[in-house]
This record gives C-alpha cells, structure tokens and sequence, in this order.
C-alpha cells in the first residue's frame, strides 16, 4: 500500500458558456478528491432578438472570480464545447497508429486542415483512439481548435498573472462526471445530451469512451422564442412559463399540436408547452434516436443503456420522462439523486447539470496532475 503525503489540485477550471461561467476545482491528498470551491456566474437573454452567442474570453473577469472563491494557485483551465472545437472521426492505418503521439497527431493535422480547407499550421489537434469497429469505420477520435484562439486565451491569461495549463473539450468533461455515477460495461452503449443556450450536444459513448460527437441545431433560446411567439408575451414571461411549468409527456409520447383548446387560456401548462414545443422535441428525440444506431452500426455488440441530460436546457422540467418515452430507455439529468453512492467523490456539494461541464474538467485536471 502507498500513501500519498503531499496534495495535488487541478487547475481552478472554467466552463465559458453563452449562459453562464461555472468555475471548481478539486484536490486531493488520500484516496478521494475534494472540493476547493465552486463558482457560477449567469448571463441572461431578456428577449427574442437577443442571439445567444460566446463573449469573448475576458480573463481579467476569471481573475476577479478566482478572488471570490477559496480557489488555490493561479493556474487554470478551460473546457470548450462545439463550435469553438470541432470533432472528427477518422479512420488511420494501423502503422500510423503505432507511431509515437506527435506523428500521429502531425498525420491528423493535415486530414482535418484538408477537410476545413486551411493549413495545418493553423491547428491544434489532439485524438483518442476509439474501440475497435466493426469493418473501416473510424478507429481514431480527432479535436481541433484554432491555434490562434487558443495563443489568445493563454496570452489574456498571462497578462493576469494566470497560467493556462489546460484546454478540455465538453464531452469528455461531462463522461467523466457521468462515471461517477454508475460503471458501464465495455458493450454498454450510452449518451450524454448537453442542452444549451446556443446550441445541443450529444456524445455516444461505448463503455467510458467517447465515440461519437454530433452538434445539434436545437437550443433553450429557441425553445423559449417558440413559446413566446405562440403565448404572444415577452421573451422573460416565455421563460418564466418554461422554467416553472415545463412539458408533459403522454400515452402517446410528445403531445401534438392539435389539442382543441387555447393556449392563453390553458388550465394546464405544462400541456400547452408541450404543444408549443411537440416539433422540436420530437425531432430532437428522433435525433438522438438515430445516433444511436448509427453508432450500433460500428458496433454491433452494443446495448443502448441510457441517456443523462446536461446544460440549462435539461433542467425544462419534465423533459426526462418526455424523451424517456420517446426514446424508451431510462433518461435522467446529469445530476446528484437518491442512487448516487454514498462514496461519490462528489458527494460533499451540490451537482446541477449546468455545472458537470466545469467539474468533469477539474476532476480530468486532477487525474493528470
């Protein structure tokens, strides 16, 4: 047996979102991770002509953030999601493969500069090899991100006095979390549906590997626009509605738009919204349905398992049972409930969905400390 006399800690970990920032940080010194702190700090959209979109890194904002919180060291990180990095399954030879991480990642460079139609001077990339498929399906994960983004945010940081250490990606971020929770076999198949502001995220994942990574063109913004324009009040009243009354699924799934009745005079909201919004939670449902058995087709010894919700968007209330029937395997939020064990690292705070994101890369930062 070993102990360990000295303590590690991630870098204090940021979560940039077009709602939001959510900052944490862990450390460790024994067999589980602790808590330093945890942070958020919320932006909001008061109307329909708002166009969510990611504020420029302000790193003097982070700084001042760090001052709040019983935040240790200066270093930091960040996790980014879709658009700012971009996902690219691929297919490489085993030879290739088997040559040492900078080659490799020399090799996918230029693949994905061919594919975006730019140099692979202008790329940071990085990969992760994928479970072996079935016939030439892709076997290797690429990531890309500017290069000239990610120098910006290390300069912005340094002018702070902060260091930079890390960039992690959303999808990986939020399996982490998901893995505290429960240990999937290496035939369980599986997802993580990250709702946000801008946009929706889904990552497949067979066993704890990611293996597939398909944005989305829904949002909560739209969902909130849809109930305005229908309800004919003001964005804010729209999200009101939204957020204290939710969806309702029924013996037929999504209810449709054809219900016979007002919706200004609904006695039953949670319905009416659910006819507002049957479009486009079907459609995401059938989505979401559909990467799953693209991804079976790679792997056909998989079993869909489940399906966690994350992101702001998650938290519509009665979204889980909606898509749950719509999808027919068990769906819940990314979030702490009454079977997380008892010895959940994460146990000693509050998990939200719209903060898996943050402590998914603080815990990632932590195991590479």
């Amino acid at each position: 047996m070993a102990f360990r006399l000295f303590t590690r800690r991630s870098a204090v970990t940021f979560d940039l979102g077009a709602a939001g920032i959510r900052a944490c940080q862990f450390a460790q010194r024994g067999a589980v991770p602790q808590v330093c702190d945890v942070l958020a700090l919320e932006r909001g959209y008061a109307t329909d002509t708002d166009t969510p979109v990611l504020p420029p890194l302000d790193a003097g904002q982070l700084a001042r953030l760090m001052g709040q919180g019983r935040f240790l060291g200066r270093d930091v990180a960040l996790v980014v999601s879709p658009p700012e990095v971009q996902f690219y399954p691929m297919r490489l030879a085993e030879a290739v493969l088997s040559q040492p991480p900078a080659r490799v990642i020399q090799a996918l460079a230029w693949e994905v500069a061919h594919q975006n139609r730019t140099g692979p001077e202008d790329l940071e990339v990085r990969y992760w090899p994928l479970p072996t498929p079935r016939g030439h399906e892709p076997n290797v994960m690429a990531v890309a991100l500017a290069r000239q983004l990610a120098e910006e945010w290390c300069t912005a940081a340094a002018r702070q006095g902060l260091t930079l250490r890390r960039i992690d990606v959303s999808p990986c971020a939020m399996v982490k979390v998901a893995c505290q929770f429960w240990r999937p076999t290496p035939t369980d198949l599986w997802g993580v549906l990250d709702l946000g502001l801008r946009h929706a995220t889904l990552t497949v994942v067979l066993g704890t590997v990611p293996v597939y990574v398909r944005s989305m063109a829904v949002s909560a913004h739209q969902w909130t626009r849809q109930v305005a324009a229908a309800f004919e009040v003001p964005y804010a009243v729209a999200e009101q509605l939204k957020r204290e009354h939710g969806v309702a699924a029924t013996a037929r799934g999504v209810r449709g738009s054809g219900g016979g009745h007002s919706l200004l005079h609904a006695r039953d909201l949670a319905s009416a919204l659910s006819s507002v919004l049957s479009e486009p939670l079907r459609t995401l449902a059938n989505d979401v349905a559909r990467c799953f058995a693209y991804v079976m087709h790679a792997y056909p010894d998989g079993a869909v398992k489940r399906l966690y919700l994350a992101g702001g968007g998650s938290e519509l209330r009665g979204l889980p049972a909606l898509l749950q029937k719509e999808l027919d395997i068990p769906v819940q939020r990314l979030a702490r409930d009454a079977d997380t064990p008892p010895a959940d690292p994460l146990a000693p705070m509050p998990l939200a969905p719209r903060g898996a994101a943050a402590l998914g890369g603080a815990l990632l930062d932590l195991e590479a400390a």
